[in-house]
């Protein structure tokens, strides 16, 4: 297994800095690259391409590298350069995962529709036109939660990558915060920290749970260490069309029966739903109207 040194981090993120200018950018070969051209390889990522005297960094090369941290719940190069610059203790690079400090315990994943973040961050995206999200990694700390009415947490990554194709749908929703719950199978540091921020300023009002409808998603709904006031759903008549019996679970569901004595009163029609009648995955609410329960 191949890693990613302080050098080559060093290295990375000057590079990307210079790519805010530059479609590529060139470096001298060195061992430090050679460690960095291994680690992609393993990864499947295209650095950029090489010539008799120099090796071109580009600027999709350095976005796939970000890609990747941010889809393994990595700081960004950028962090981890400064971070290592510092010689703090509580780094967490791609290579130290026994750190006592993860890289995500103090941030959040945030995805945005936001036209003028979108415009920012253009240099990074090999299209013509805006993506029709960005997704940013943020400080819970620096986030001004007053300026925001719902904070949607959404359960799973590749709909969170997707969240543009549900917003339209969700018109009960007004000025969200939408950030991802984590790859583990609790809620991330970061996502926890954020979410009691959010209860502490704003109280019974605004907390919003976006995952699968199916008895697990309710589960973790209301077993979060921050109860959550509203899931976000496709409206109860659409849903009962939807809702697919082959991913019943009779037998887990069962286990988690009891919910129904935890259960916040307008949940209730939901649950009823899904554990006698199936499931609903999120990747299928594409194109249903969504209600806030």
């Amino acid at each position: 297994m191949f890693i990613l040194r302080k050098t080559a981090i060093r290295e990375l993120a000057k590079a990307q800095q210079a790519l805010l200018k530059v479609v590529r950018t060139p470096v001298k070969k060195s061992r430090w690259l050679t460690e960095v051209l291994a680690w992609c390889r393993e990864h499947d990522i295209e650095l950029g391409d090489s010539d008799a005297r120099q090796f071109w960094i580009s600027r999709a090369g350095i976005v796939a590298i970000e890609r990747w941290l941010a889809l393994n719940n990595q700081s960004s190069l950028k962090l981890q350069a400064e971070q290592r610059e510092n010689e703090r203790s509580d780094v967490l690079s791609s290579n130290e995962k026994n750190a006592s400090v993860s890289p995500m315990q103090h941030r959040v994943l945030v995805a945005s529709c936001d036209l003028g973040l979108r415009l920012n961050q253009q240099q990074f995206f090999m299209i013509n036109d805006t993506p029709e999200q960005v997704i940013v990694e943020l400080s819970v700390s620096d986030i001004a939660l007053s300026s925001y009415d719902y904070l949607v947490v959404v359960e799973n990554r590749d709909s969170f990558n997707d969240w543009h194709r549900f917003a339209p749908l969700a018109v009960e929703l007004d000025n969200p915060l939408v950030i991802y719950r984590g790859h583990e199978r609790n809620h991330s540091k970061g996502c926890t920290a954020i979410m009691k921020r959010w209860r502490d300023g704003n109280g019974e009002r605004g907390l919003v749970y976006f995952g699968d409808a199916d008895v697990s998603g309710l589960n973790i709904a209301i077993s979060s260490k921050v109860p959550y006031q509203h899931l976000l759903l496709p409206a109860f008549e659409c849903l009962t069309q939807h809702v697919d019996p082959l991913l019943a679970t009779p037998e887990h569901d069962f286990s988690l029966r009891d919910l129904t004595h935890r259960l916040p009163a307008p949940w209730l029609n939901v649950f009823e739903l899904i554990y006698q009648q199936g499931a609903l995955r999120q990747q299928k609410m594409f194109k249903l109207p969504l209600a806030l329960y």
